[in-house]
Formats: structure tokens, sequence, C-alpha cells
């Protein structure tokens, strides 16, 4: 009677052994493998935290920050920052945008919008729940406004070799796309151009060149010009720098990992019916 005892106890757990170590194996084929195997195909960045800075460009820097190329190296996407030029109007900041260029030429494929920033703060250029979002310091001042169509997370910003650039979710539906919103060659910073007013006419005269200001206007003594005070506000970084959520960005959606969950459930009931 023992002995029956025992080899029922042994036969019974020589199962159980078989189905946990069957149901690990489903779970290493549906979890574990893809991640390992995941390949990130050349002019793609994955999105790995909830705002992942992709490019900064600080103060007084003339130098544009390239972060993503189209596959063959024919474009690079760049963030650029313009000074206001001498005697182009408005308040003296900064312009930052989004740059997409021929490699070779330079020569401008499609930008962003002029967005104006404060001349004392970092720009930083963030891929977060809006897409590309363009920040001075940590206020945001443009971004793409890139949805997913069944509201999910976005994951992938790509350059494909004829120069557009794209923004996809994590199930690869096209959320973004630069080609429909075309814009280049818009000179920011220069007079005439977006944010500022147009260019002076030839005859015309800076006011405060002269002693005789109209209006009774005071001369500004040196020191006192604008320098960008309207978009210096506090900007909430440090020296200027953007403060990001860096926090890891879960790309799995909660439908796909309770889908992932049922199927081990499902096929750990089939060994189990099917005596294993």
């Amino acid at each position: 009677m023992h002995c029956i005892s025992l080899h029922f106890i042994l036969k019974q757990t020589k199962k159980l052994i078989i189905i946990m170590s069957y149901s690990s194996f489903i779970f290493l084929i549906l979890f574990i493998l893809p991640s390992i195997h995941a390949t990130i195909p050349s002019g793609t960045i994955q999105r790995t935290t909830k705002q992942q800075i992709l490019a900064t460009v600080p103060p007084t820097s003339g130098q544009p920050s390239p972060f993503l190329s189209s596959p063959s190296g024919k474009y690079t996407a760049y963030l650029v920052r313009h000074e206001t030029a001498p005697g182009a109007g408005g308040f003296g900041n900064d312009f930052c945008y989004i740059q997409v260029q021929e490699t070779s030429s330079g020569q401008s494929l499609w930008e962003s919008e002029c967005a104006p920033a404060s001349n004392e703060n970092t720009c930083a250029l963030v891929f977060d729940d809006n897409g590309l979002e363009v920040f001075d310091g940590s206020n945001p001042i443009w971004d793409t406004g890139a949805e997913s169509a069944d509201d999910n997370p976005l994951e992938l910003l790509e350059m494909v070799d004829e120069g557009d650039m794209r923004i996809r979710d994590q199930i690869g539906e096209l959320a973004w796309k630069a080609s429909d919103d075309p814009r280049a060659n818009q000179g920011c910073g220069e007079p005439g151009s977006p944010g500022l007013a147009p260019a002076m006419p030839p005859f015309a005269v800076p006011i405060g060149g002269g002693n005789n200001l109209p209006f009774g206007q005071q001369q500004q003594q040196q020191g006192q010009q604008n320098s960008g005070a309207a978009f210096n506000q506090e900007s909430g970084g440090l020296n200027g720098q953007p403060l990001v959520d860096n926090t890891a960005f879960f790309s799995g959606s909660c439908k796909s990992v309770e889908l992932k969950v049922i199927v081990v459930v499902m096929f750990s009931f089939l060994g189990l019916g099917f005596g294993f």
C-alpha cells in the first residue's frame, strides 16, 4: 500500500516538474528571446526612457548637434541653434529647431518651426510622449504632436534614405512623418524670418540710432539692451539644463502582456490534458 502511494506521489511530482519546465520554455520564447534577438535597424532610434534626450546645444554654441542619419548616410538630422541677427528685430533671443540636411552639401531638406529660446539656457531635443520635443531649459517650445491611432506608446524614430523622418509606435504603426509638414530654409534668426518682424527697407533707420527719439523715448544706456528677457524665465533646470524623466520606458502594452500570459497558461493546461 505504501509502495503504491509512493509511486503515485513520484509520478505526480514528475508530471508537475515537466509541466513547470514546459511553461518556463514557453515563457522564455514569448518574453525573453524577443528582447535578446530584437535588433534596431540602421537609421533608427529606440525610445528606452520616458523622456530620452537625443541632442543638446548650449548657449553661445554655433555648432549643430547631429542625432540621427539615414541608413546610407545621405541625410543627417541636427538640433540647430541660431542667434538673432543684428538689426533683425525681435527680443534678441536665440532660435532652436530641428534641421534635416543633405550630409554632403549641407542643403536643408526639412526644418521644424523656428522656436524662440532664452540665450542663457541649453536647448535640448527630447523623444517623449509628444514625439520629438524641443526644450528651452526645461520649458517646452515645440513638439511634433505625434499620436498613435490606438494610443500606443511612441517607441521608434527613424530616418529613411529619402530624407523623411518618421515616428512609429510600439507595434510599428506610423504616428508622424516630417513630409506631412514640409518646411525648409526658414533662415531662423535672420531679418524677415518666422518669429521676427519683416526686414527693414533700405531707407529705414533703427530707433535708438540718434539722440532725438520719437514719442519722448529715452535712449537706453549701454548694458540695458534687451537680451532675451522676454524668454529668460526660470527654466527649472540646473544651469539651464533640461529636467527630464529618465525612468525606464516600458514599451510592451498591457494587452500584449495579457495575451502572452494567457498563452503560457493555455499551454500549461494542454500539458495537463495530454498527461505530460
